[in-house]
């Protein structure tokens, strides 16, 4: 294969997606992992421990009705991951708690997270999550703009809201970089791997933009597919379910599902983030990546970066 991976059952790439939980519900997500579901393309799911309590909205596992769903769709061989505990400041107890709370109602730990915006008990967030000097520009950037330095985080052991020593032993993937091609291993040929600077996560993994409906469609266009087989590749699709896949009605947006009914006729695997990315680290072997390899991706990101907001507008 040109990806340099023979994927299961001899399929042609493989393909996933992460679905970060800001401002979803049973009411505009399920419709969406129902079609998906129909169509054997299986998924990971991300959600919230406690109700949000910042800025964002939407269900989480306190509220009974969302949490049978989400039972039923695990069931079906959707993976629940971690988008942090919540929405807002959490404590370190309250992030401990919230992780015993997640698998005593899921039945497991989460294996796999990604940070949720600007959380205070993000994991390796803002200047941390790029290598020198990259850091140190964002780093003095921010200071400009806000008039403070970048907020601690979840991975100093000096912060109130410390838990890398949790995150360490439970989760072993964790969301890094988003970039606009559809094969993602043409971005991070080396994922999943792990950084020794960053010793609270275990393993690091990119995703292919596809924010909301519209980058979404755009992403998983006739073209894009056409190029991800022929590259026989891997796409993980980091979206936002709830960000215009449904209407009020209840209705799937017609274009969403034509691109879905497209995937699945291809010959595809199809498999949860985690079940990719444990295929992926069996076949690189130790995971581990150079100083050097770190900073292309740091700089690759920055170029999609301006790309999209140039053509998206944003």
């Amino acid at each position: 294969m040109k990806g340099g991976y023979s994927w299961p059952r001899g399929a042609k790439f493989a393909f996933s997606i992460f679905d970060d939980t800001d401002n979803a519900t049973t009411a505009n997500c399920k419709p969406v992992y129902d079609y998906l579901i129909e169509k054997g393309i299986l998924t990971t799911k991300s959600v919230w421990v406690y109700p949000p309590k910042g800025k964002y909205l939407g269900s989480s596992l306190s509220d009974a009705d969302y949490l049978r769903w989400l039972k039923g769709i695990d069931k079906r061989g959707v993976e629940i991951g971690l988008h942090n505990v919540g929405d807002g400041k959490f404590s370190r107890p309250e992030i401990l708690s919230g992780l015993l709370t997640f698998q005593e109602r899921l039945g497991y730990s989460p294996r796999i997270h990604c940070n949720h915006v600007s959380n205070a008990d993000n994991l390796y967030w803002w200047d941390r999550r790029f290598v020198w000097p990259i850091s140190v520009i964002y780093r003095i950037g921010y200071f400009l703009k806000r008039r403070k330095s970048p907020p601690l985080g979840g991975d100093a052991k000096s912060s109130d809201c410390f838990w890398g020593d949790a995150a360490k032993e439970k989760i072993k993937y964790v969301r890094n970089l988003t970039f606009a091609k559809v094969n993602t291993l043409s971005r991070d040929p080396k994922m999943p791997w792990h950084d020794p600077e960053k010793p609270y996560v275990n393993y690091w993994f990119s995703s292919s933009d596809g924010h909301d409906v519209t980058v979404f469609n755009d992403l998983l266009s006739p073209e894009n597919l056409n190029v991800l087989e022929a590259e026989g590749g891997a796409c993980i699709v980091y979206t936002h379910f709830a960000s215009g896949f449904v209407d009020e009605e209840g209705n799937l947006d017609p274009t969403f599902k034509a691109r879905i009914d497209d995937l699945a006729s291809r010959d595809g695997w199809f498999a949860p983030c985690s079940d990719l990315l444990d295929y992926m680290l069996e076949r690189n072997g130790t995971g581990t990546v150079s100083y050097w390899y770190r900073l292309s991706r740091n700089i690759l990101w920055i170029i999609e970066r301006l790309q999209k907001a140039i053509k998206y507008r944003m």
